[in-house]
């Protein structure tokens, strides 16, 4: 590989050996005889915990160990990366603030309470106490006095007369101090004083108090007194974490808030002085800095020092050897991924941030996935249950950013998830050993184990539904060369309003909000993809593109499925899903994954206020800050591009395309935006933060309504802390409240809620008898999701399946062979077994494995789903096992090179690139893509999520050119070239994109998805197609003639000039209608076969005259249809299902069954995740109402569609969607002119 310029500090290494499994084993002998010579006791205990692998050590042997080894591993890599000056800044700073800050707080401040019982400072002379201190600090500390931190200031004077007052109460009790040279420091001290003019009067008692612990004691008198008025009194400490002493908790009142009365209910919200004024997507909630996070360090007692760390371990009890179950009703395990906690806290108090990252990273490999704003089980599990725990993810995401920040961090912590020499385990990434793994799903289980795999030799391939955005490729490396080394990491950090939307994560990147860096993704990403051994692909869905036994053909050893949560649930709600009311996922999916959030995007997502929320997750109190803070977002973004459009092209004509609703709700984002406009330059003028929450609130607010109380709410019992950060972004919560139903105003859209009212009666929930009518305008749903196992609905009886999970088994070896045994134990980690096997054994040649969302050991959170991928990988390795103990090192050419030779197999099969753009008409595009597997598993019917890479598209007037995903069909698929034609009409801003891109430009070609159409036999079909709508029956017809049915074709236009493909048309019938609209100047077309008919007028007409006979003969009579499948617009299929009861009921006499296929408005196209493409149906004879999901069947009785509903539903962003498309026509403008 070519060598990048990366000088190492140990000598023989070069930057190309951290990549090499057998260099990483030589750099561990180098560590190794480092650590020996400076310690070669430490060195034996260690080398003996590595051979054992901790057998007859002790909790606290081994933690007293690895606090030990640390510091080597922290030097050693500083050294490794020629960053030792820096790293020994970060101890020094850190040892300073432990030294000053937080000793002063330790020997003075909380001891203050038990000093001045009952004491009254009322009765102190309080000038002369604050005076007397201040010339303490210049008289004996004048290198103090001139700090300019004022907590510093005081605490350097406060910590070393705390210690010496420490020192001398010891020694009067008979015990030994550690103290060093406290005379000396006395002596200069007392001269000091002596020396000052002002203090040698003031202080002259204690200056001349006859021995060293008289004289400290006055001392501490003076620092005593000034700190208990400061604490009392002095609001300049107030935010001094010196004086930050733990709160008592309740946890019946975790949550501090007022309650607002509306009327008929009432709402929690934050106190005002609470609340934080929020401007967008930058990340919401900034890190603690140093000086916070080592208050937090400082709180923690080190608990592994006596075993009792559960935090890490969880809360037992010790009668039962069981976990404690807190006040809330919540298990206390601790952290699901036992990281050691405690003993990072310890290294990191002595100031060593690489050598704490280490020991995370033995447990927590991926540990720029966890931390703050994202787990909290360690600190239900922290010792402190009746105070404020240890703040745990905020110091463990400091140690990370404390290394990544440094010069090489990123490069640091990269090599530590592949060489950690505390990991007695895996302390150095294998070699590839010739078995590959799938790992299905880029989520936290999947990304987890796909990390776990590789260390073990595996070679890993990702596959993802979701988009993932190529990164480049001097960051990743490729086969022939190694990545850029990474110097910097703020080269890599990005705004999170402005970053890429990688799609990587899963539900990391689209389901948690920007609460959480979402940079941290970025760095899991690029280590893995700096991997040799590993590639990822996305738009590639299990089922559809990439079926198990296509796995096995093309080489994969294993599959582990992690393919996270699946259908949302849907709620008894009259009226549900009209239009403004959605899925919260479906939300969440359009903001941070389609993009709506951002200024720069195309994407439209429509929201009006006011705003409600049903749930009581962290899922619901994300969607509730989030609409909070897109509201302001889109109406700004409206009237930017409103005021361009209207400059350019005038008011009149901007506002022509909106009908009467689209104009009423343009003008109130428009009045809307102005506010918004408004606010933001009072706020530029006064140079501070922009307020939006009183608009927002003025405009009716969000507010979150959960059935029972919010303090039996899953987000109260599980993380409270998420509830406090949505109170102070301003949302309101209303307990007690069940939905109902929901209520339209006169166009259809959602403008109110009926909420059956709740009231706490002996300890229940129950019904108040009222019903309580909410203003809403919007309303989004999370109410829970079920796992991913969608693979089970397309392919049954592939799995046993346990309710709504796949069953679990633990593997039972005896004597070599290997026996399923199904689990039924709780299901909770620690608790249950790791039981990652499913049933799937193919005569024990392969097996599956399953975890996170779909485990229900693991189900629920991201951390829960890394640590099913930690507890779960020892099961594949053993299953290879015996097989690989007998590899030969020496045919390891030979393994790199098969691996290398499945990956360009696998690019070959799943990149999609553009091979042919061709015009078709003046609206109609065609994009002929070469994409093997996609091509492969078409069947007519099936259709394909398109979109192009924002990392590659082009910015104009800054707005990036990339489509909303696009649901096309394969309108002619050629699966021995690997072809497909995807044809798109130019309604939108997305599909009139498609004409700018280029031959030779990657697509994401999601699919295939969607039901294949049935396709009967020896039967009479017709085809009703209308506009594009055709371009999907080309396929379907010629199936069905194939098939040896009959095929009556009716083809409608708008124009004549709208007609495409006609060949394929013909060759997918065998009698053909042909009608175009009536219109001034319009001319039938005319058909080049002798049996095809031609009609002006809408298809209904054409049906009905060509019935009547008015086109002549009639080779198939429509008295002999048993299939009728139409697709065209919502509009057109509605009049056919109405019709085939009215004026085509005399024609159509036999007996037949009609389907449509459903264009619903879609995002995800992954059967069943954001639930945007839900279509209504109503059963005509018994009225019930179910919702199929379009994009895992298209195909729907027409009979049963609602399409007033579906057509609703199709109107829920055209406000946004006119503006975008007059949008795109501005920046293509501009695009030429600059061209």
């Amino acid at each position: 590989m070519e060598q990048n310029n990366l000088t190492l500090g140990i000598p023989d290494f070069t930057y190309a050996d951290l990549y090499d499994a057998a260099r990483l084993k030589d750099l561990l002998d180098v560590f190794d005889a480092s650590v020996k010579y400076h310690d070669a006791e430490l060195y034996d205990k260690f080398a003996a915990y590595r051979q054992s692998r901790g057998d007859g050590l002790k909790p606290e042997e081994l933690s007293d160990l690895l606090v030990n080894m640390g510091p080597y591993v922290g030097r050693f890599v500083a050294k490794l990366f020629n960053v030792s000056e820096q790293h020994q800044a970060q101890g020094v700073n850190i040892k300073d603030e432990i030294d000053t800050i937080f000793t002063y707080k330790n020997e003075v401040i909380e001891k203050l309470a038990v000093v001045f019982k009952g004491q009254d400072t009322r009765d102190w002379a309080i000038p002369s106490i604050l005076n007397r201190f201040d010339l303490l600090i210049e008289a004996g500390f004048p290198e103090a006095n001139q700090d300019p931190d004022p907590e510093h200031r005081v605490a350097r004077v406060g910590a070393v007369i705390g210690l010496l007052s420490s020192h001398y109460k010891l020694l009067a009790k008979g015990k030994d101090s550690a103290y060093e040279n406290a005379d000396e420091q006395v002596s200069a001290l007392r001269a000091k004083l002596a020396a000052h003019e002002l203090a040698a009067t003031e202080f002259g008692d204690i200056i001349g108090a006859p021995d060293a612990a008289g004289f400290v004691g006055g001392l501490m008198d003076v620092v005593q007194r000034w700190s208990f008025v400061a604490q009392e009194d002095n609001d300049v400490v107030a935010d001094w974490l010196s004086f930050k002493l733990p709160e008592k908790r309740d946890f019946d009142d975790l949550v501090e808030h007022d309650t607002v009365d509306r009327g008929e209910f009432t709402t929690w919200m934050g106190n005002l002085e609470h609340r934080r004024r929020r401007d967008g997507f930058k990340l919401t909630d900034p890190r603690f800095n140093q000086r916070q996070v080592l208050s937090e360090v400082n709180h923690c007692i080190f608990c592994h020092e006596r075993d009792t760390d559960s935090c890490s371990k969880g809360m037992r009890n010790k009668k039962t050897n069981t976990f404690k179950v807190d006040p809330l009703g919540v298990t206390t395990i601790g952290c699901p991924l036992d990281e050691k906690i405690s003993e990072m806290h310890l290294v990191k108090r002595n100031g060593d941030n690489i050598g704490a990252l280490a020991i995370v990273i033995i447990d927590n490999p991926m540990c720029p996935g966890t931390g703050h704003r994202i787990c909290n089980e360690c600190m239900k599990g922290c010792i402190y249950q009746k105070t404020d725990p240890v703040n745990i993810p905020q110091i463990e995401t400091n140690v990370l950013t404390d290394v990544l920040f440094m010069p090489y961090g990123f490069e640091i912590y990269s090599l530590l998830t592949r060489w950690n020499p505390l990991n007695v385990k895996r302390p150095a990434m294998l070699p590839y050993n010739g078995k590959n793994a799938l790992v299905v799903g880029l989520g936290p289980a999947g990304y987890t184990m796909s990390h776990y795999l590789l260390n073990e030799g595996f070679g890993v391939v990702g596959i993802d539904g979701l988009k993932l955005e190529p990164l480049p490729v001097a960051l990743t490396g490729d086969a022939n060369t190694l990545p850029m080394p990474i110097a910097d990491f703020n080269d890599l950090y990005e705004d999170l309003d402005k970053r890429i939307l990688a799609g990587f994560g899963g539900v990391a990147e689209y389901g948690i909000t920007v609460r959480w860096d979402k940079n941290f993704l970025k760095v899991i990403y690029l280590t893995l993809q700096r991997r040799e051994a590993f590639r990822a692909y996305g738009g590639i869905r299990f089922g559809g593109t990439l079926t198990i036994d296509d796995a096995w053909k093309m080489g994969f050893d294993h599959i582990c499925i992690a393919s996270g949560a699946g259908k949302p649930t849907v709620i008894d709600l009259k009226n549900n899903l009209m239009r403004g009311i959605r899925k919260a996922s479906d939300f969440l999916m359009a903001l941070q994954l389609t993009g709506a959030a951002k200024a720069s995007s195309m994407a439209n997502l429509q929201v009006r206020l006011p705003a409600g929320v049903i749930g009581g997750g962290l899922t619901a109190m994300d969607t509730s800050t989030e609409l909070l803070a897109y509201y302001p977002v889109q109406v700004e973004k409206i009237k930017h591009r409103y005021d361009i459009l209207v400059a350019v092209y005038g008011e009149a004509t901007v506002r022509k395309r909106y009908d009467k609703e689209e104009t009423l709700i343009l003008d109130e984002f428009l009045a809307h935006g102005n506010a918004i406009a408004a606010e933001r330059a009072r706020a530029e003028a006064e140079g501070e933060a922009p307020d939006f929450q009183p608009l927002v609130e003025s405009w009716g607010g969000v507010t979150l309504f959960y059935r029972k109380g919010i303090a039996d709410a899953p987000a109260y019992r599980q993380n409270h802390e998420e509830i406090v950060k949505a109170l102070e972004e301003g949302i309101a919560l209303s307990e007690g409240m069940s939905p109902v139903g929901a209520h339209a105003d006169e166009y259809g859209h959602l403008n109110a809620v009926d909420f059956e009212k709740l009231v706490l009666e002996e300890g229940r929930w129950k019904s108040s008898g009222n019903i309580i009518n909410v203003p809403l305008r919007s309303l989004y749903i999370a109410a829970g999701t079920s796992p991913n196992t969608i693979y089970q609905n397309e392919y049954p009886d592939t799995f046993v399946m346990d309710k709504w999970f796949f069953q679990r088994y633990e593997p039972e070896w005896t004597n070599g062979s290997l026996e399923l045994v199904p689990m039924s134990d709780e299901a909770f980690p620690k608790l249950g077994k790791p039981a990652p096997l499913t049933s799937y054994s193919d005569g024990g040649r392969h097996y599956i494995s399953f975890y996170g969302d779909n485990h229900p050991v693991y189900a629920g959170n991201v951390v829960k789903a890394m640590a099913s991928a930690k507890n779960g990988y020892p099961y594949v390795a053993k299953l290879f096992e015996q097989e690989l103990a007998s590899l030969d090192p020496a045919q390891q050419p030979e393994r790199d090179a098969a691996l290398k030779a499945l990956f360009d197999k696998l690019d070959a099969a799943f990149i999609a690139t553009i091979v042919a753009i061709n015009r078709l008409t003046p609206t109609i595009i065609e994009v002929i893509v070469k994409a093997p597997m996609q091509a492969e598993k078409f069947h007519p019917g099936q259709f394909y999520r398109v979109q192009n890479y924002e990392a590659l598209a082009p910015t104009v007037e800054g707005t990036v050119l990339v489509a909303e995903g696009l649901a096309l069909t394969g309108a002619e698929v050629d699966k021995e070239k690997g072809t497909i034609s995807l044809i798109a009409l130019e309604m939108g801003s997305s599909s009139r994109l498609c004409a700018t891109w280029k031959v030779g430009d990657p697509l994401v070609i999601m699919g295939v998805t969607g039901t294949p159409t049935e396709i009967p036999s020896n039967e009479t079909v017709l085809l009703l197609g209308g506009g594009l709508g055709n371009a999907v029956l080309f396929s379907i017809g010629k199936a069905l003639r194939a098939a040896g049915n009959r095929v009556i074709y009716f083809a409608g236009y708008k124009y004549a000039q709208d007609r495409f493909k006609v060949e394929d048309v013909e060759a997918a019938a065998d009698l053909i209608i042909w009608s175009v609209d009536k219109g001034e100047g319009v001319q039938a077309i005319t058909p080049t076969r002798p049996q095809d008919k031609t009609f002006v007028g809408n298809i209904l007409e054409c049906m009905v005259a060509y019935a009547q006979g008015d086109l002549g003969d009639q080779p198939i009579s429509l008295a002999d249809v048993d299939h009728l499948i139409v697709i065209g617009s919502d509009r057109m299929m509605a009049a056919v299902k109405s019709a085939r009861f009215d004026v085509l009921k005399p024609y159509l006499n036999k007996a037949h069954h009609a389907i449509g296929s459903i264009n619903s408005p879609m995002q995800c196209m992954m059967k069943g995740i954001c639930a945007q493409c839900m279509c209504k149906h109503v059963d005509a004879e018994t009225g019930k109402e179910t919702f199929v999901y379009s994009c895992y069947n298209q195909d729907q009785d027409l009979d049963k569609v609602d399409f007033p509903h579906l057509n609703a539903r199709l109107r829920q962003n055209t406000v946004q969607e006119k503006l975008s498309n007059m949008w795109l026509d501005y920046l293509l403008m501009k695009q030429k002119e600059t061209a």
